[in-house]
């Protein structure tokens, strides 16, 4: 590996080892354990979170499937592996299907499959997963009990989603949101927060917002992506708020 590429490396292992420094914390576990599920448990200096309902974000006119849309989880994978034509499934060569258990509490939504587990991951992969995996264990969460799922199954060669297709990739978005039926979710990134909420990242975290599709209404919470922060460490804070919060009014 020439110099640069040594630098590079260095400043992900920093920026994955800093998480809880960057946080504004002093260890990464303390003597006594935080129920941040509890409204009873809260840390000294923490403050209580407001929910703030939303509407269910775009009201565009639904989009016509080009193929049936799967009616379970199980047909999903299947579908999204053997190249089936579903929304975000053709932008690149390699596929990735959601990843997790059928029935959850979290749902994890970013715009692209680059959050997922090691022997899929290229090695900026593995360093977003690998702090996903910090950031929800920080709040008591086990990433691996989490339904983690993308608006596209494929990467497109530009490494962002298309602005056209965020309509399409919303409305299917929320048909797996139909299927999964979390009792929260938790949006990653500015692309899915703008395609599920119609909102600017920066204007929609820092509170809870609703998802409301079908007759459900989840509570839902958007934050940094991993990729941000690993950039951006300063921005570690504010995640570290969200998550809180998250943990605190979401889960339950």
């Amino acid at each position: 590996m020439d110099k640069r590429g040594d630098i590079a490396a260095l400043a992900v292992v920093e920026s994955l080892t800093s998480w809880w420094q960057q946080a504004g914390l002093d260890s990464a576990v303390g003597e006594t354990s935080v129920n941040w599920l509890s409204d009873n448990d809260v840390p000294n200096g923490a403050q209580p979170s407001v929910v703030v309902a939303a509407s269910q974000g775009p009201t565009d006119t639904p989009v016509a499937p080009a193929i049936a849309w799967p009616s379970d989880t199980k047909t999903l994978s299947e579908m999204v592996m053997t190249g089936a034509a579903l929304p975000g499934n053709a932008f690149g060569p390699v596929r990735f299907a959601p990843t997790g258990p059928d029935n959850c509490q979290v749902m994890i939504i970013s715009d692209l499959p680059d959050i997922v587990d090691a022997g899929q991951a290229s090695a900026t992969a593995s360093a977003n997963t690998a702090l996903l995996g910090q950031m929800m264990s920080a709040i008591g969460i086990d990433v691996a009990d989490c339904c983690r799922t993308w608006l596209a199954t494929t990467i497109p060669p530009t490494g962002e989603v298309p602005e056209h297709a965020l309509t399409e990739l919303a409305a299917f978005m929320r048909h797996q949101i139909k299927l999964v039926r979390p009792k929260s979710v938790l949006i990653l990134g500015s692309a899915a927060c703008k395609a599920l909420l119609n909102e600017e990242l920066m204007n929609a975290r820092a509170e809870l917002r609703n998802i409301n599709h079908d007759g459900l209404n989840i509570t839902t919470l958007t934050t940094f992506h991993p990729r941000t922060l690993i950039a951006r460490p300063a921005m570690k804070m504010q995640a570290w708020r969200d998550l809180q919060m998250f943990a605190k009014r979401a889960v339950q």
